[in-house]
Parts: structure tokens; sequence; C-alpha cells
């Protein structure tokens, strides 16, 4: 019977960390207070993606524009990435105005909203609109 439990809690874990993985892919951050503490630390904005599970638009924005190499380059030395997952964050969600998804919020290190981008975008028209945005004075 214990020889059970243990396995069966082995499982869950391995669960859990595997849906934890979808949102701290490579670069990402999944921890909002770690971000704006990197963010301070390293003079760079903040790249928030307010995303969730069943949302099909947030995945084709991972795999067609922050999975792309062209993304993680453009972004390395400007921002620090991070992703939450907004049914596990409700508080961050209400607090930034978030009505749908994916939202792209660019935050100066003190957690103050700099740019917002609602829905889904094209590599090339998501760059141009980062290179856009100004830290906020």
């Amino acid at each position: 019977m214990e020889k059970k439990f243990v396995i069966a809690a082995v499982v869950l874990a391995v669960i859990g960390l595997l849906c934890t993985a979808t949102f701290a892919d490579e670069g990402w951050l999944d921890s909002f207070d770690d971000a704006l503490k990197q963010a301070g630390s390293e003079k760079k904005l903040v790249l928030v993606d307010f995303t969730a599970t069943w949302c099909g638009w947030c995945t084709k924005l991972k795999e067609e524009v922050f999975e792309k190499d062209e993304f993680k380059q453009y972004v390395a030395d400007k921002f620090v990435l991070v992703a939450i997952d907004a049914d596990k964050n409700r508080e961050l969600v209400d607090k930034y105005g978030v009505n749908g998804f994916p939202t792209i919020m660019v935050l100066d290190e003190a957690g103050k909203a700099v740019h917002k981008i609602v829905g889904f975008k094209p590599l090339e028209e998501f760059i141009e609109e980062l290179k856009t945005v100004q830290p906020a004075k």
C-alpha cells in the first residue's frame, strides 16, 4: 500500500513539473517578483506574457514568435521575460486589466505598464512593435 502511494506521489510530481514547464520555457521566468528584481538589477524592461493553457492563440504566439531565434536574439539584452498563467494569477490579470489572451505587457522595473500588445502578431510585426517601446521616464 505504501509503495503505491509513493508511486502515485512521484507521478503527480512529474505531471506538475511538466505543466509548469509549459510556462517556464527556456529564457522565461514564471515568477513575476523575480522578473521585476532581475529587471532592476540588469536595467531591463519586463516582457510579461499573460497566457493560458487553453488559449490557442497563446500557443500560436509561443510557437511562431517566442520560440524563434530572431525573437530570442532581439529580446536577449533588452527584456526580462516572464510567463504568467492567467488562470493561476488572477490578481495580476486584474491589476493590469487583461481582458483577452494573449496579452503581452511591457513593464518597467517597478511594475509600471509601458506598453501593451493584445492578440497574436506575426514575428516580424511583433518585433517591430517592440522596437517602438521606450522605458517610462
